[in-house]
């Protein structure tokens, strides 16, 4: 299961907003993080692989970059070109390599983030603190002090007037054809 599946589980858990239990919610966020936790040592091995994988080209392109010199200092022209064909194929491989590098430690952290999120609400949940309720505050008075819980509220909130307007723009739509 990827972090998209489990962003789904999450909008299905949600979805039901006060209409469930917060045990309910806090069992649905606990087989969540379980799932994160699995995801998150999958990206992490996947970004060991990749790292590795980085490593090794690194050391081939510099392996090829020193074999071209040194066919250049015998006048072997057709080893230094090989040497930089191959040299140019291993430096293009490790750009690929070091951006792929960079968008998986970008997509780990987002992991852990949404992780230590996710374990705050089944704390919450868990104690039988609602995840939907009103705010004890108005948030968006001071953004940078909103709680996870409370971003994620509005996240929610955000997202489902989007769905409704939408919806009503659709029904317009449709009404006007009939």
């Amino acid at each position: 299961m990827d972090l998209d599946d489990i962003k789904a589980q999450f909008d299905r858990i949600f979805a039901a907003g006060t209409r469930t239990s917060s045990r309910t919610q806090a069992a649905g966020l606990r087989e969540a993080l379980l799932e994160f936790k699995v995801g998150i040592g999958q990206l992490h091995e996947t970004l060991a692989r990749s790292e590795r994988e980085l490593d090794v080209a690194r050391r081939e392109a510099t392996d090829y970059s020193r074999r071209g010199q040194l066919a250049g200092a015998i006048d072997d022209k057709e080893t230094v070109r090989i040497a930089e064909e191959f040299t140019a194929k291993a430096r293009e491989r490790v750009d690929l390599l070091e951006r792929k590098v960079i968008v998986q430690r970008d997509e780990l952290t987002m992991a852990e983030r949404d992780y230590e999120s996710t374990k705050q609400r089944f704390q919450l949940a868990s104690r039988g603190t609602p995840l939907v309720a009103p705010l004890s505050r108005d948030p968006m008075a001071d953004p940078e002090r909103m709680s996870p819980v409370e971003q994620m509220m509005i996240d929610q909130r955000a997202r489902e007037a989007a769905v409704e307007a939408q919806l009503e723009r659709l029904k317009k739509k449709l009404g006007e054809r009939k």
